[in-house]
């Protein structure tokens, strides 16, 4: 009986301070590094268990509204007596808001892992144009395109945030304007870096293959053959 209290215990703290939050940043912001390229976990993790507080929050607001009257009464479940701030209702809201959360967080490809379940279940992060549905559907799609892809999304998110920088550098506190030449200096080289692997990509995918290219201009002419070799032959 022990283990089995540790265990209702274990599950309620995940229920009540971590799932509903973490599945929410899940459906917010699906694609992974969209949050911070280095701490993205962590990231997902704290504001996970804070948005839970949040969302069991109004929960109980809303539950523990006067105007909802009594719950019914279910033997040994809820209490006629009460409203419906109770054990039961509570757990059964938690639950199926994380489930929409859940299929909210699947259809914005948050959970490429789901592939591994069934191929219908694949689904890819927006930013993507070529989404895996493809794949499963029989067309091959090479790994360096998905990943040219991905790099054009990320050029896409350096560029904006160069120009947030350049903006807060003009109206921000000189002390702001030296993070900021900081902060410019840094997207530069990723930007640089998301360049040169694109470029890379690029001669990978557009490769010449045998008879193309440049080889493929080059005529070459039979050689000619002289009198005297023609003489030797007859």
């Amino acid at each position: 009986m022990e283990v089995l209290s540790l265990l209702r215990v274990i599950a309620g703290l995940v229920v009540v301070l971590f799932l509903p939050g973490y599945t929410l940043i899940q459906a917010m912001f699906p694609r992974r590094g969209e949050l911070d390229e280095e701490f993205d976990t962590l990231y997902r993790v704290t504001l996970g268990m804070a948005m839970s507080i949040a969302v069991v929050i109004l929960v109980g607001f809303v539950l523990g509204n006067p105007a909802l009257g009594n719950a019914p009464e279910w033997d040994g479940i809820s209490d006629g007596d009460k409203g419906y701030f109770q054990t039961f209702f509570v757990t059964t809201s938690l639950v199926v808001i994380i489930l929409l959360f859940f299929g909210a967080g699947w259809y914005r490809g948050a959970y490429p892992w789901m592939a591994n379940i069934h191929p219908s279940l694949a689904r890819a992060a927006p930013g993507l144009r070529i989404e895996s549905e493809l794949a499963v559907a029989g067309k091959y799609i090479p790994a360096e395109l998905l990943e040219l892809q991905g790099l054009k999304h990320d050029r896409d998110n350096v560029k904006r945030k160069m120009k947030e920088a350049e903006l807060r550098k003009k109206t921000g506190s000189s002390m702001m304007k030296k993070y900021y030449d900081r902060r410019e200096k840094t997207l530069l080289a990723d930007l640089a870096d998301i360049d040169s692997r694109m470029a890379e990509l690029d001669d990978m995918l557009n490769r010449p293959g045998e008879g193309e290219g440049l080889s493929a201009d080059v005529t070459q002419d039979e050689p000619e053959t002289s009198d005297d070799e023609k003489d030797t032959e007859e």
